[in-house]
Formats: structure tokens, C-alpha cells, sequence
């Protein structure tokens, strides 16, 4: 049956010879696979779908330029990989003047793993791994105000109308809830002997 199925190889081929319909099927066939790599830095998934499309629309617009070395795949993630990190750097740019560190540290991680920096992609896996678990054991309310304004990106003033809080009362417990999660973490990587 998969000697039956045409090689990703032969459809950039194909594609190089001008074949749309190839294009759609390396599209499908791909898709995703790339929109996985993509959600492994990206959370929001319309942003993942936005920077998929862009991907393959880079890769057609650069298929002249693909050599034929059987890595179709690798060539797309490449691809994927760069625009992951474009939006990344444009994200944690917009982030830096913003109150708080957390969310544009969580973006300078990403951007490390992306740029390829593995002895400090994994230190910075061991902080991640204790920042989430130092999340989750945050109380509910303390939990989702952090969900919400991170990760989700929603101003406390946003975050004030949803809840009936004050944005003032609302920026403290946030700093508050940074310091222990800062505590936290510092706690965590102590006892799992990792030097920060």
C-alpha cells in the first residue's frame, strides 16, 4: 500500500514542473505534521494555523530552490521553523514592555530551543517543567489569572471587566503570585540539583 502512495520526493518534483494539483497533495499529506511541529512552540491555535499557511506559502514560492535530496519533510519544517521563530522574537519584542517577565521568558526559551541552543534549551527544559509545575499547584483563581493574562494574552483591565475586580488589586496579586512562582522554581530546581 505505501509503495502505492507517491513519494513527497516526487511531488516537489512535480511541483517544480509547475503541477497544482501535487502542490495540494504535499499540502495535505504534510499539514499536520507541520502544524504539530508549529503548536510545539506556538499555543494559539489560529496563530499555529496562521504561520502553517504562511509556511506553505513560502515553501511554493521556493520550490526552484529545493535540491532533490529526498527531505521534503526536513525542508518544510525548516521553513515552519523559521516563521515560529519570526513570530516569536515580533511577540516577545511587543511582551518586553509589558509588566511582568513571565511570559516574555517563556518566549526567550522558545526562541533558544528554536535557534538551536541545546545545553541551554535544556536548562531552560527543567525551568519550564518546574514553572508548570509551580503553576499548577497555584490555587484555581490564582492559576487562571495567570492563564489569562500569559498566556492568553488578556490586559488586566480586560481580566477586571470578566471579573469585577480592580485592575490595581488585580496587578498586585499578579506580582505577588510571580514572587511565588519565583520561589517556587528556585525551590524546584534545588531540589532536583539543577544549577540555574
Amino acid at each position: 500500500m505505501e509503495d502505492s502512495v507517491e513519494s513527497l520526493e516526487r511531488l516537489a518534483e512535480r511541483i517544480q514542473q509547475g503541477s497544482q494539483p501535487a502542490f495540494g497533495e504535499l499540502v495535505r499529506r504534510t499539514h499536520d505534521r507541520v502544524r504539530a511541529y508549529l503548536g510545539r512552540y506556538v499555543r494559539s491555535k489560529d496563530i499555529v494555523d496562521d504561520l502553517a499557511q504562511e509556511t506553505f506559502l513560502k515553501a511554493y514560492r521556493r520550490i526552484a530552490t529545493y535540491r532533490h535530496e529526498g527531505r521534503v519533510m526536513e525542508w518544510l519544517l525548516a521553513i515552519a521553523r523559521t516563521e515560529a521563530l519570526l513570530y516569536i522574537r515580533s511577540e516577545r519584542g511587543r511582551l518586553l514592555n509589558r509588566p511582568g517577565p513571565l511570559r516574555p521568558a517563556v518566549l526567550e526559551w522558545l526562541a533558544g530551543r528554536l535557534e538551536g541552543g541545546a545545553a541551554r534549551a535544556s536548562l531552560h527544559d527543567d525551568e519550564i517543567a518546574a514553572l508548570k509545575g509551580c503553576i499548577e499547584s497555584l490555587p484555581d483563581h490564582s492559576a487562571q489569572l495567570v492563564s489569562r493574562h500569559y498566556f492568553n494574552q488578556q490586559s488586566l483591565v480586560e481580566i477586571a471587566r470578566a471579573t469585577g475586580k480592580r485592575t490595581n488589586a488585580l496587578g498586585v496579586t499578579l506580582f505577588r503570585i510571580r514572587e511565588a512562582l519565583r520561589e517556587c522554581i528556585q525551590r524546584r530546581l534545588a531540589n532536583a540539583g539543577v544549577k540555574s
